[in-house]
């Protein structure tokens, strides 16, 4: 009888919940529908409590090392970003182990390498098996740097929930779910506060806070759902906090603190906005796509289709977007649902067939 190959799973894991983690989590959702055997090796690991048993990994340089002396899996699924780690995993291939790397950001850095670096990253390229671009400008970085087009499969990193959606509605605190009842049309975001981008906060919650001060003025049945995933400047939430008092918004722009699962206030809103300065492939996006909730985004990148764009920071280019979708919503968004639902069968081929 065939042994069914077992996967390591090497990144983050939520506690707390961002892009990586959830993507993490919900393959290995489909990995145990599919009685495939996995090992979560977790770079959040002494963060929260978690819902699967984890190996923790606080440092992951070290740790990569000492993994390659160990009996490893048959299978290495990396999620970390740093080049260092996906060549120390990619020398497992030596071992006779299938590395596959997920990409889930890459900055164009070839030019800022030096030798030794450039080095790393050629023979990372020659001793993994695959690499999976989350978006073509991801695919594009990565033929810079020499990695062999044949290795390079681009699927995005979305993957539909597989929990039960009343059972998440119910981790919603009230106070969150009342504003729905109180406000016909309410809007939606997640992200950081305090991370800066050229000096502008990356995940824009300032642009958030002056568009929706203008067009609660003019709707006074609209809300807005803010859910904080992390804090970096705790001085800065307060002055935020501060901009949505002094416009009397506080009962109906929301600062959500407590971690909660976020695709059902997506599935619940009027609209979903991710004004980025910078981003990658968002998964929140392709989850409103899938939920048909209409979206707007900056063009920071190229979004997929379906979401609307606004120029990235300027604010009235986005309250214009957000009020005009808002009074007339883009029609037939499930159209978009089945292009979403086929990344994961893409990538369960890569990483467990071809």
């Amino acid at each position: 009888m065939r042994k069914t190959k077992s996967v390591a799973e090497i990144g983050v894991y939520p506690p707390p919940a961002g892009g990586i983690s959830v993507h993490v989590e919900r393959l290995c959702d489909r990995l145990e529908q599919k009685e495939i055997p996995f090992i979560i090796y977790d770079g959040n690991g002494e963060n929260g409590e978690k819902n699967r048993a984890v190996v923790p990994i606080p440092e992951i340089e070290k740790w990569s090392w000492k993994y390659f002396f160990q009996k490893n899996e048959d299978i290495i699924h990396n999620h970390f970003l740093r080049w260092q780690i996906r060549f120390t995993l990619s020398l497992l291939k030596l071992k006779g182990k299938k590395v596959v790397h997920t990409v889930h950001s890459l900055r164009n850095d070839g030019g800022q390498l030096g030798f030794v670096q450039r080095m790393m990253v050629y023979l990372t390229g020659m001793l993994s098996d695959h690499f999976i671009a989350v978006s073509e400008e991801v695919k594009e970085k990565l033929l810079e740097l020499r990695i062999p087009e044949r290795k390079i499969s681009v699927i995005p990193a979305f993957i539909p929930p597989t929990t039960d959606p009343e059972a998440d509605l119910k981790r919603i605190p009230g106070y969150v779910l009342e504003l729905f009842d109180r406000c016909p049309q309410t809007i939606v975001a997640n992200g950081g506060v305090g991370n800066l981008y050229n000096g502008n906060e990356l995940y824009g919650l300032d642009l958030c806070i002056d568009m929706f001060s203008k067009l609660a003025r003019e709707n006074k049945h609209l809300g807005f759902v803010y859910c904080i995933t992390h804090v970096i400047d705790n001085d800065l939430l307060e002055r935020y906090e501060e901009r949505i008092a002094a416009h009397g918004l506080e009962e109906r722009f929301l600062l959500v603190y407590e971690k909660i699962p976020f695709y059902p206030l997506i599935q619940k809103a009027s609209l979903f906005v991710r004004p980025t300065v910078s981003d990658g492939d968002a998964i929140s996006i392709r989850e409103a796509l899938y939920l048909g909730t209409p979206t707007v985004a900056s063009d920071a990148i190229k979004r997929p289709n379906g979401v609307v764009t606004f120029v990235n920071r300027d604010a009235e280019d986005f309250i214009k977007a957000c009020r005009e979708v808002l009074h007339a919503p883009p029609q037939n968004l499930l159209q978009y649902k089945e292009e979403q639902e086929q990344y994961i069968e893409q990538l369960l081929e890569v990483l467990l067939y071809r």
